[in-house]
């Protein structure tokens, strides 16, 4: 324990005032009582230094349990160095010992005798008398010691004693009336440490890192002793000592019982042994069952069921609960629920029971729990650690478990099924087994999933057995760019079953449909039995024919339930309807999707429903949510092996044109280098197409304009191949445009960008004219370029797409300034500077600043991210408002109307793009209490928080928000 004492301030201003008491004439008696390791000894230690400090005497004591049977031992340690005891001990043992040996009781004139020579040299120098443990003192000990605190009033004499909860005293009637004479406010009880003093203390006892002190404050339960022996034993930067083992976690969790080792290292076994042997020995004074009982409460885990502890342990129920009722004594269990206080010590006790014995208690507490009808994954997490299952339910309970848990949690359910599979699994439950392993391994690894499927499907398969699988091999295929296997797979699938149903030869087909959308084979009206309606739409998506047409019947198929959520039609429908202009309707119905499949928990629907609903984040402008919904996609894609496929290469795109946008260059070519766009000989799938424009655009960007321009052309035959001509599906020709220009081929540029435009016309869709416009502004010059502009302005200033008109400002103001119109083209460009920041598209905020100051305007040094745009009194309701205040408690707060609070709420929505209050902590998040000095000794005070910087500056906006 270093010098400083951490989280011990109260009680450190009590002792110190009972030795200014003492120093005074008046005596007194405390008692510092608590549960084993918080530090009793330590604080009595300080409190000897302090008085000896203070000139005062120190004698002091230590009771143990085995000098018990020792009369007088702990008052012989306190008073046998006194010289005016020093003459009468052979008297006083005498007194107090029969002719057998065992103690008698004292008489009165010996107890006298020996408070008076503590009285006698009290007045010569004021005395501190300090007893460890004083549970354990012997029985004449004890009845001095409480003799002695009923007659201190007077006498310049402080007597401090420790006491262990829990533990069995030599006399318990002399102990409580010896705790009875402590006033209440002297009885002192010590707790675990407070998370923040436990950090600190870890903190000064080792250099570990923040993430290893929290590990460690969490694994000790903020006891101070356990806390600092297992940093004595961990070396800087680990995880723990036990973090391989049982301490660590507990015992009972699946993932900790697989995670382990059938034996643990020696060096594992060797760490904290003084801890392990001190709470052992314990345990055995404690109770005669309490360390049997421990080690299976160890085994189980929580909750607690005290019949099954006693069936573990071999003991009666009534033994067995008066053991738990010694250990929640002892501080080793809660109360409340019965679980270990400190996950070290149940590590410690797991890890004391042999390895083959630890097993078949595992497989005992397995049948006890499923005997008494036990949740079922409690009682799998005990079988996962038997070495034997040799019992029929055993394996059926296994695989029933990973059911249970195979959506939630894969890779524990792969674990329940491999070790069902590793003791035997029934012919009959077989194929469930390996269906519920590929089922796991689908959100683990999905390759390993295709090749365990693909194997499966091989077997001895009924029809609708056989079309399942088919199914989901093909969608697993399909996810990993396998287009062509995937439709083998299908085909066969068809040719072996022969005739099917209605139902199934529409899933078949609609399965085949999509195949052949992402490899481009698709062509309509090749299927007798295909949908009238969703060809319609395809055909008038691909040719650019009528986007009010389109979006009218893709609203059509996205009412349930003509397409369910998440089906291949209903994202057909989706991208229509965000092609056609649509992209606040489409985002809501994505909104809605990703709820449905977290719901659900696949992980691919989940990557790929966040992937898409990026793309219509981009559309929409919100840069910071299209690159949060991206990067989770990617993530989760990461975990099972898939990013470099199908939906992976979508969320990239939509990083690399967020990168753009935010002028990262180098996260953008960071990207290209992760995942190549082209895939070598497999065909350009449909979402590797928006990749490979993202490329070409990154390429321009990085000054490789030549090889931009070979990635836009890989885009324009695999385009031209599918036959789509819709600029709003893909916009390659303002993409070669712009890398035309890079190349200083201004004629090529006009002409691409003229074409787009003509086509984006017969479109009709807001968005992608505008955009269309937009490019070819920036091939053209002069009154070209302005009309140009201007057309764009108009088109995209109603439309929900601020970041597309940011740039049509940008471009606007360019033209304006080429014909030497500087008033106009100042009030555009700060327009779009403002616009630009507001989206936290930086890169175009660069660019506008940049026309800005050739026009001899002045960028505002004080407009730098989306809040600065605020005025001071729309910032300050934004930060109430992000606080949780109603708009009425605003204005009440800040004395206005509640009118003006909805107001400057609805312009600060606007500025930063944002729908509602709920999006407000985005760019308002709660501050953080200023954190409380770190405590150094126990009797300095802790520092007040300061009060909350919004509720501070609030009332200092009151006359901005009356005159705004």
């Amino acid at each position: 324990m270093p010098q400083e004492l951490f989280g011990r301030s109260e009680e450190s201003k009590i002792i110190t005032e009972l030795l200014a008491s003492a120093r005074a004439g008046a005596g007194a008696v405390a008692l510092m009582e608590g549960i084993i390791g918080t530090g009793k000894t330590s604080l009595l230690r300080w409190a000897e230094d302090t008085a000896r400090e203070q000139g005062m005497v120190v004698l002091s004591a230590t009771a143990s349990p085995t000098e018990q049977r020792f009369s007088l031992g702990v008052v012989h340690q306190l008073l046998g160095t006194l010289p005016e005891t020093a003459d009468g001990w052979e008297r006083a043992f005498a007194s107090s010992a029969r002719g057998d040996g065992r103690p008698a009781e004292s008489d009165y004139p010996l107890l006298a005798e020996l408070c008076a020579a503590v009285g006698r040299a009290a007045r010569r120098t004021p005395i501190l008398l300090t007893v460890d443990s004083v549970q354990h003192a012997d029985r004449t000990s004890l009845l001095w010691l409480g003799f002695l605190s009923r007659r201190l009033d007077n006498l310049p004499v402080v007597l401090l004693a420790t006491k262990r909860c829990g533990e069995p005293a030599s006399d318990q009637h002399l102990l409580v009336e010896f705790m009875e004479g402590v006033r209440p406010d002297r009885h002192i009880h010590l707790h675990d440490l407070s998370p923040s003093a436990a950090s600190d203390l870890a903190a000064a006892l080792c250099g570990h890192d923040h993430a290893s002190v929290d590990a460690l404050v969490a694994d000790t339960g903020g006891n101070p002793y356990l806390l600092t022996e297992q940093i004595r034993t961990v070396p800087a930067g680990s995880g723990g000592p036990l973090s391989a083992g049982p301490g660590h976690a507990h015992p009972h969790a699946p993932d900790a019982l697989a995670g382990r080792a059938a034996a643990d290292p020696p060096d594992e076994r060797m760490r904290l042994q003084a801890v392990k042997e001190r709470i052992l020995c314990m345990l055995r004074r404690l109770d005669p069952h309490c360390l049997e009982v421990a080690r299976a409460a160890s085994i189980l885990g929580s909750p607690l069921d005290p019949a099954i502890l006693a069936d573990l342990c071999g003991v009666p129920t009534e033994d067995a609960c008066r053991s738990l009722s010694r250990l929640t004594e002892s501080g080793l269990l809660c109360r409340h629920d019965m679980t270990f206080r400190h996950p070290l010590l149940a590590g410690l006790l797991y890890q004391d029971i042999p390895c083959a014995e630890r097993a078949e208690l595992h497989r005992l507490a397995a049948r006890y729990m499923w005997r008494r009808n036990a949740p079922r994954e409690d009682v799998a997490a005990h079988l996962l650690r038997s070495h034997r299952l040799d019992e029929p339910w055993m394996t059926r309970l296994l695989l029933d478990a990973a059911q249970d848990m195979v959506g939630r949690d894969p890779a524990g359910a792969r674990r329940l099924i491999e070790k069902a599979v590793l003791h035997g699994v029934p012919d009959e439950l077989a194929a469930r087994a390996e269906g519920l392993r590929i089922q796991a391994l689908t959100a683990l690894d999905l390759p390993a999933s295709a090749r365990a499927l693909s194997a499966h499907a091989a077997g001895q398969l009924g029809s609708e057995d056989r079309l399942q699988e088919a199914l989901r091999l093909s969608d697993i295929l399909l996810r990993l760019d396998e287009l062509s296997c995937a439709r083998e797979v299908l085909e066969d699938a068809r040719e072996e079953i022969g005739v099917l149903d209605v139902s199934a030869e529409a899933r078949l087909r609609e399965r085949l449909t999509e195949i052949r959308l992402h490899e481009g084979t698709y062509r309509p009206g090749g299927d007798e039995g295909e949908d009238r309606l969703e060809r319609v739409l395809l055909l008038r998506t691909a040719a650019g024919d009528s986007a009010p047409a389109v979006r009218r019947i893709a609203d059509r198929f996205l009412a349930v339930p003509r397409a369910p959520y998440g089906s291949p039609t209903w994202y057909h429908a989706l991208l229509a309807l965000l092609w056609a202009g649509d992209a606040d309707k489409a985002r809501r119905h994505m909104d809605t999707e990703v709820r449905l499949a977290r719901a659900e928990g696949t992980v691919t629907r989940i990557a790929e429903a966040l992937a898409v609903r990026g793309l219509v984040q981009l559309h929409r402008g919100q840069l910071a949510d299209a690159e949060d919904d991206a990067r989770q996609a990617l993530d989760l894609l990461t975990r099972i092996a898939a990013a470099a496929y199908h939906a992976g290469a979508l969320a990239r795109s939509v990083l690399i044109d967020v990168a753009l946008e935010k002028d990262d260059i180098a996260a953008a070519g960071a990207l290209l280098d992760e995942a190549p766009p082209l895939p070598g000989e497999q065909p350009v799938t449909w979402w590797r197409l928006h990749l490979l424009h993202s490329a070409g655009r990154a390429l321009g960007r990085l000054g490789q304009a030549q090889r931009g321009l070979a990635m836009i052309a890989h885009c324009e035959e695999e385009l031209v191949r599918r036959g789509i001509v819709n600029p709003a599906v893909l916009p390659w020709r303002s993409t070669r445009s712009a890398l035309l220009l890079a190349q200083r081929n201004m004629a090529a540029a006009r002409r691409v960008a003229r074409e787009e435009t003509d086509l984006a016309r017969r479109w009709g869709a807001p968005f992608a004219l505008g955009r269309a416009l937009v490019a070819q502004a920036a091939a053209s010059s002069g009154q070209e370029a302005l009309q140009l502009a201007d057309q764009a302005l108009e088109i995209l200033e109603p439309a929900p797409t601020p970041l597309l008109f940011a740039h049509a400002l940008y471009e606007a103001g360019r033209a304006h300034r080429q014909i030497a119109k500087v008033r106009r083209t100042r009030e555009l460009l700060h327009r779009a500077n403002e616009l630009g920041i507001s989206l936290g598209a930086d890169g175009l905020v660069e660019a506008v600043q940049r026309e800005l100051r050739y026009a001899g305007g002045r960028p505002d040094p004080r407009k730098d991210s989306p809040e600065s745009l605020l005025t001071p009194a729309e910032r300050q309701v934004s930060e109430l408002a992000a606080g949780g205040m109603s708009n009425r408690d605003i204005a009440h707060l800040l004395k206005v109307s509640l009118r003006n609070v909805e107001s400057h709420l609805t312009h600060s929505y606007r500025k930063l793009r944002i729908s509602g209050r709920h999006e407000l902590a985005k760019h308002f998040p709660p501050e953080e209490k200023e954190p409380a000095a770190a405590p150094v000794l126990l009797y300095q005070p802790r520092t007040a928080p300061a009060p909350h910087a919004r509720a501070r500056s609030a009332l200092t906006a009151r006359h901005q928000l009356r005159t705004g």
